[in-house]
């Protein structure tokens, strides 16, 4: 019975969470993530950038 009693407190504090975030974002606000890398311009559709990433790699040998 404890058990449930903390699942319903944890539910219900995330509940309240979620509801305070939705109603303090604007409506005209929309979910983005990075297309392109920042450093290079690479298209990566969100992922670690290959190019970048070899190139630090090449530099953590010398």
């Amino acid at each position: 019975m404890v058990i449930v009693w903390i699942g319903l407190g944890i539910g219900v504090l995330l509940a309240i969470i979620l509801i305070k975030k939705i109603t303090k974002t604007s409506p005209r606000d929309s979910f983005r993530f990075g297309v392109y890398c920042k450093k290079c311009g690479y298209k990566t559709n969100g992922l670690k950038c290959p190019r970048c990433e070899s190139a630090s790699n090449r530099q953590s040998w010398k």
